[in-house]
C-alpha cells in the first residue's frame, strides 16, 4: 500500500463534527450493501467516495483477468470483490487482511480489514445471513476510543492557539513599546508575530464556528471557503516570514559583512506578498477539481501546491543558517573579535525555530500505521502545530536576555518611581525601600545583555579590558533611545 501525507489535525476535526451530526453508523455485514438512497443529496466527499469505489471495483476486474491462475497447493478461496476491496487468490485456512478504504469519511484507512478462507477453500459465510462476508469493525471511524481522541485533540488545538495569541501579543507588545529594542531585524519579528497571531485567530473561528456546525458544512457557503483561503495564506505567510529572518541574517553576516542596514521593501513584498501566489493557485484548483464542502478535506494532492513551496522556504532557509554558523565558526577561529560572538548569538534563535517548526514537513511528513505510535504521532504532532506561537514568542522574546534586561530595568524604575512618591508623602519614614528600589536599578542597567538583537557592537572595550572583565558594555537609556541600530 503506498504511503501518503497524513494531515491528522483536520481528518480529526471533520471527524469530530460528523459525530455530532450522526449516529455511531454500523457498518454493513453483507457485500455489496453500500448504496445509500438520496444520493443526489450526498455531501460532496461521499459522491467522490463513491466515485472511487467505482474505479477501485473497475481495477479489481481488470486485476482479476490480468493475474495467472493460483499457482499454490491444495484448496484455495477464489479471487473476488467483496463491495468494497479486491481480494486476490487465498489458500484455505489463511486469514488475509489488507488496510481499511478511504472512500468515506467514517472509514478510519490506518485500520486493518480481514477475510477468513476456510479449510474447505470457501470464503467465510456470515452465520445470520449465510452470505460471503468481510470483518470491516475495526474500519469504523467512530469508537468511543477515537472519538475521545478527536475531542483531546480539538481541544489542544483550541488551547495551544489561544495561548499562543496571548504569549505574541505581549511579545508585539514589549517589541511596539521599548524603542531601545527597535531596529530592522525586530521589524521582521514583528511582521512574523503578526502574522501567527492572525492563523491562531483564523483557527479558532473555524474549530468553533464550522468543525462543531455539520448544518453550515452541509451548506457549503462561500464563506467557509473565504476561511479556509485566509488560513492557508496565513500559514504560507508564517515560513516565509521565517525565511525572511533567514535571508536578512545570510546577508548580513554572509553577503554584505556584517552590513547596517538592508531595504525591507523585499522582505515585505516575500513576507506578505509572494504566499499570495500558491494560495491563489490551490484555490483555483480546489474549486475546478477538487470542491468538496468547505474544502475540509485533506485527501488531495492539490494542498502540495501550498505546502510545496512551505517547505522548499524550509530547506533554504535552514541551508542558510548552516552556511551563517559556518561562516561564523571561521571567523572566530580567524580572529579574536566579539563581532562574531554576537551575531552568532542572534542566530542561534532562528536556528533552533526552523527545525522545530519545520518538522511536520520535513522530518515526519508520514503517520506511523502502529496505533500506538500513531497517537504519539498525533499528540506530539498537534502540539508542536498549535503551540507554534508560543514557541516563536518564547524564543524570539521571553527568552532573550536584552528582552529580560530591559524588562527588568523598566520594573526596577517603577519600583523606585512608586517608592520615591511613597517617601513624599511621609518624609518621616526611612527611605530603606527607596534605596533598595534604586540599587535594584542601576543592577538592572549594569546587567549582563550578551544576545544583541540589534547586533550592536559593544562600547567601552578597553575600560573593561582594564578591570579585567569580559563583558557587555552598559549602554545609558538615552544613548539607546537616540540611536538607531543596525
Amino acid at each position: 500500500m503506498r504511503t501518503k501525507v497524513k494531515f491528522t489535525c483536520t481528518r480529526w476535526c471533520f471527524i469530530f463534527f460528523l459525530f455530532l451530526n450522526h449516529p455511531t453508523p454500523v457498518l454493513p455485514a453483507i457485500e455489496n450493501d453500500t448504496l445509500p438512497p438520496a444520493l443526489e443529496s450526498e455531501p460532496y466527499l461521499y459522491l467522490m467516495g463513491r466515485r472511487k469505489m467505482i474505479d477501485a471495483q473497475l481495477k479489481c476486474y481488470n486485476r482479476m483477468q490480468e493475474l495467472p491462475p493460483y499457482q499454490g497447493q491444495g484448496l484455495f478461496c477464489n479471487r473476488t470483490w467483496d463491495g468494497w476491496l479486491c481480494w486476490d487468490d487465498t489458500p484455505a485456512g489463511v486469514v488475509t487482511e489488507q488496510q481499511c478504504p478511504d472512500y468515506f469519511p467514517d472509514f478510519d484507512p490506518i485500520e486493518k480489514v480481514t477475510k477468513y478462507c476456510d479449510e474447505n477453500g470457501i470464503w467465510y459465510k456470515h452465520p445470520e445471513h449465510n452470505e460471503t462476508w468481510s470483518n470491516y469493525s475495526m474500519c469504523n471511524a467512530f469508537t468511543p476510543d477515537k472519538v475521545k481522541n478527536a475531542y483531546v485533540l480539538y481541544y489542544l488545538a483550541m488551547v495551544g492557539h489561544s495561548v499562543s495569541i496571548f504569549t505574541l501579543s505581549g511579545s508585539l507588545g514589549i517589541f511596539t513599546f521599548y524603542k531601545n529594542l527597535g531596529c530592522q531585524r525586530v521589524t521582521l519579528h514583528k511582521h512574523m508575530f503578526l502574522t501567527y497571531i492572525l492563523n491562531s485567530i483564523i483557527i479558532i473561528i473555524h474549530l468553533v464556528e464550522v468543525v462543531p456546525n455539520p448544518e453550515l458544512v452541509r451548506r457549503d457557503p462561500l464563506g467557509c471557503k473565504i476561511l479556509h483561503f485566509f488560513h492557508q495564506y496565513m500559514t504560507a505567510c508564517n515560513y516565509f516570514w521565517m525565511l525572511c529572518e533567514g535571508i536578512y541574517l545570510h546577508t548580513m553576516i554572509v553577503v554584505a559583512m556584517f552590513a547596517k542596514e538592508q531595504q525591507l521593501r523585499w522582505y515585505y513584498l516575500l513576507g506578505w506578498g509572494f504566499p499570495l501566489v500558491p494560495t491563489t493557485i490551490h484555490a483555483i484548483s480546489r474549486a475546478l477539481y477538487f470542491n468538496d464542502n468547505c474544502w475540509l478535506s485533506v485527501e488531495t494532492y492539490l494542498l502540495y501546491i501550498i505546502h510545496g513551496p512551505v517547505m522548499a522556504a524550509l530547506v533554504v532557509n535552514f541551508f542558510f543558517l548552516l552556511n551563517i554558523v559556518r561562516v561564523l565558526v571561521k571567523k572566530m577561529r580567524e580572529t579574536q573579535e566579539a563581532d562574531p560572538h554576537m551575531y552568532l548569538k542572534a542566530v542561534r534563535a532562528t536556528l533552533i525555530l526552523v527545525p522545530l517548526l519545520g518538522i511536520q514537513f520535513v522530518v515526519f511528513p508520514w503517520r506511523p500505521s502502529n496505533q500506538v505510535l500513531g497517537k504519539i504521532y498525533d499528540y506530539l504532532m498537534h502540539s508542536l502545530i498549535h503551540f507554534q506561537g508560543f514557541f516563536v514568542a518564547m524564543i524570539y522574546c521571553f527568552y532573550n536576555n536584552e528582552v529580560q534586561a530591559t524588562l527588568k530595568r523598566h520594573w526596577a524604575q517603577i519600583k523606585y518611581q512608586w517608592e520615591q512618591r511613597r517617601e513624599s508623602r511621609n518624609p518621616r519614614r526611612p527611605n530603606f525601600r527607596a534605596a533598595a528600589a534604586a540599587a535594584a536599578a542601576a543592577e538592572a542597567e549594569a546587567g549582563d545583555i550578551p544576545i544583541y538583537i540589534c547586533h550592536q557592537e559593544p562600547r567601552n572595550i578597553e575600560s573593561a579590558s582594564i578591570l579585567g572583565e569580559e563583558k557587555a558594555e552598559v549602554i545609558p537609556m538615552e544613548i539607546i533611545e537616540q540611536e538607531s541600530c543596525a
